[in-house]
């Protein structure tokens, strides 16, 4: 471990070990149990039916978890020697570094990745359901291979589990959570200019420009869905590559953006994988991306943007 300390794991039963770390005259013990599916919803369940359990082990710590245990108060430990361990006399802290290929094993291509990231949205769509391949290659219209890939994928990270001929997500937290955690925004992008018009005026008018071919998420989105704080910003997803390049090269012409800075109201367009638009509906006359999607896309962005987030996932998700 860092720092010259010592680690020494006895195995307690199948499921716990106790954690011995030593540095000099510093000594600390903890009774640990290992967190197969390494996130902030993961750590929850385990310590609603644990709560003996003073840290946990983890091959990899996501993005959330090493705060998530800090705020609960539990230690952390990952493959690497790294995390956090407190207690009386005694502060072990090495920031974990997040690795997802680590929790997929050798080469195992992302469920999270955006083609595939379609049978993640089909899975919380209805997360207590038992799917059958065929039946989630038909939702997202993907082939029966890709599917396959992604749901072992899935399977090996700990998030599904098969029972005879059907998957069953494990935990629905945990799935939304590892899903913002490795999405990644599309790389076609830019600034639609507001001037003075209202934010959904604003957005109106780029859906229409877009020919309806676009969703809606962001902080408006978060808005319509669960009205908490007013939106400052919106995010439109088109889904259509022509559409995109004529609305851009339109953007253009009216000049560049105005500095951006975070109290500023913005329009972001993108051009992500239709997935995006799977599982949405309307509301208030503008095309909702999901509240699935509109979590992801709000949920690292900090400030408001991850309050709108939580807000979402508490009064529309519920896990």
């Amino acid at each position: 471990m860092e720092g010259g300390v010592e680690l020494r794991a006895e195995p307690l039963d199948e499921a716990h070990v106790q954690l011995d770390v030593r540095h000099k005259d510093r000594h600390l013990s903890l009774r640990a149990a290992r967190l197969s599916v390494p996130y902030p919803s993961g750590l929850r369940r385990l310590l609603a039916s644990d709560p003996a359990v003073e840290a946990v082990v983890v091959s990899h710590a996501p993005r959330g978890l090493a705060a998530a245990a800090e705020q609960l108060g539990i230690g952390l430990l990952d493959a690497d020697g790294r995390g956090r361990l407190v207690g009386p006399g005694f502060v072990y802290v090495v920031p974990p570094e997040p690795s997802l290929a680590r929790a997929l094993g050798p080469g195992r291509s992302s469920p999270f990745a955006p083609r595939a990231s379609r049978v993640v949205r089909a899975l919380l769509s209805e997360p207590f359901r038992g799917w059958r391949l065929s039946d989630l290659a038909d939702l997202v219209a993907l082939n029966p291979g890709n599917v396959h890939r992604a749901l072992d994928s899935l399977q090996r990270a700990g998030h599904v589990e098969r029972d005879a001929e059907r998957y069953v997500v494990v935990d629905p937290g945990s799935l939304l959570e590892a899903w913002a955690d490795a999405a990644a925004q599309p790389r076609e992008r830019f600034s639609w200019p507001l001037e003075g018009a209202p934010l959904q005026d604003a957005v109106a008018e780029v859906v229409e420009r877009l020919e309806g071919r676009a969703v809606v998420s962001g902080e408006l989105a978060a808005e319509l869905l669960t009205p908490h704080l007013p939106a400052e910003a919106a995010l439109v997803h088109c889904l259509d590559g022509e559409r995109w390049a004529e609305l851009h090269a339109v953007s253009r012409a009216l000049g560049p953006p105005s500095p951006w800075h975070p109290s500023s109201r913005r329009l972001v367009v993108d051009l992500p994988d239709a997935g995006v638009a799977y599982f949405g509906a309307p509301v208030d006359g503008l095309p909702l991306a999901s509240p699935q999607q509109v979590y992801v896309d709000l949920v690292h962005a900090g400030g408001r943007a991850r309050e709108a987030a939580e807000e979402v996932r508490r009064q529309r998700l519920g896990y």
